[in-house]
C-alpha cells in the first residue's frame, strides 16, 4: 500500500515490546523505558554468550513480566483482553530469539513482513525477506547498531544449549588448521551416565568424566555419513585458553 511504502507509517498497528505509540502522533513510536531496559538486558546477555533459552530462564527466575502480560495489564498488545494472567513470568526461548533479530530496536521500520491472500484469509503468512520494505531512523533506537550486529553474529555461533551451565566465549572463533572448517565445542558435565552394550548384548553403564574440547566439524560430520574427511583434530578448551592467554 501507499501508506506502507511512504516511510512515515507502520503497517503494524501495535508497536513491539519496548515501544509505545506517541500520543501526539500514532504513526510514531516512542521508547517505553521500563520495557526497553529489559530489551537492552536481553542484548547484553546475548553478547555475553548466552542463548535464548538460557536468557528466558534467567528472566523468568528474576520475575520479569513477559511482554504479553506486561502489555496486557496496561490494555495494550495483541491480547489486551485475553492475555494469560496466571503465568506472568513465563518467557520462552523462541520469543527471545525473535526479539534479538528485530531491526526495529535499532530504529528501523519493517513493513510488509506478513501478507494475506485475500480479505477472507484469517491467518497472515510470513513474507520472503526480499519483499520487506525497510526504512531507517523512523524511531529512536533502543540498542546501538554495533550491539545489534554483534548479537546477530553471536546468535549464529553460540551453542543453544550449554550443559556446563555457562557460555563458552570461544565458540564460533576456532577453525581447523587443515580444512578451515569451524571446530565444534563438545562439553559434558561430571557424573554423566553413559550407557553401552558389550558383544553379547549385555547392557552396561559407566560414569563419564567431564569433557570440554574442540574438534574438527568436517571430520565429525563425515563420520555421520560413514566416510572420512580431514582428521579428528582435538584440543581441550583449557589448553586453548592457555595458548591464547
Amino acid at each position: 500500500s501507499i501508506r506502507g511504502c511512504s516511510g512515515k507509517a507502520h503497517t503494524s498497528n501495535i508497536p513491539p515490546y519496548g515501544y509505545l505509540k506517541d500520543p501526539d502522533n500514532p504513526d510514531h513510536w516512542i521508547i517505553d523505558e521500563e520495557a526497553a531496559a529489559v530489551v537492552r538486558m536481553i542484548y547484553q546477555k546475548t553478547i555475553e554468550g548466552k542463548g535464548p533459552y538460557t536468557i528466558a530462564r534467567e528472566l523468568s527466575e528474576a520475575k520479569i513480566e513477559r511482554p504479553s502480560y506486561y502489555l496486557g495489564k496496561k490494555g495494550l498488545g495483541n491480547h489486551s483482553t485475553d492475555y494469560d494472567k496466571t503465568h506472568p513470568y513465563s518467557w520462552n526461548g523462541g520469543q527471545i530469539a525473535y526479539m534479538i533479530a528485530r531491526p526495529e530496536y535499532i530504529g528501523k521500520t519493517v513493513n510488509f513482513r506478513t501478507y494475506k491472500n485475500s480479505y477472507k484469509d484469517k491467518r497472515p503468512k510470513i513474507s520472503d525477506q526480499e519483499d520487506w520494505v525497510v526504512f531507517d531512523g523512523t524511531q529512536e533506537p533502543i540498542v546501538d547498531t554495533e550491539t545489534w550486529k554483534l548479537a546477530q553474529k553471536l546468535r549464529g555461533t553460540v551453542r543453544k544449549i550449554d550443559s556446563m551451565g555457562e557460555p563458552n566465549v570461544l565458540t564460533g572463533l576456532v577453525y581447523c588448521a587443515d580444512c578451515g572448517a569451524p571446530m565444534y565445542n563438545h562439553r559434558h558435565p561430571n557424573n554423566r551416565v553413559r550407557t553401552y552394550y558389550i558383544a553379547n548384548g549385555e547392557r552396561r553403564q559407566r560414569i563419564a568424566k567431564p569433557e570440554d574440547y574442540y574438534c574438527c566439524s568436517t571430520y565429525n560430520l563425515s563420520r555421520q555419513r560413514f566416510s572420512k574427511t580431514c582428521s579428528g583434530h582435538r584440543i581441550s578448551t583449557e589448553s586453548l585458553r592457555k595458548i591464547i592467554l
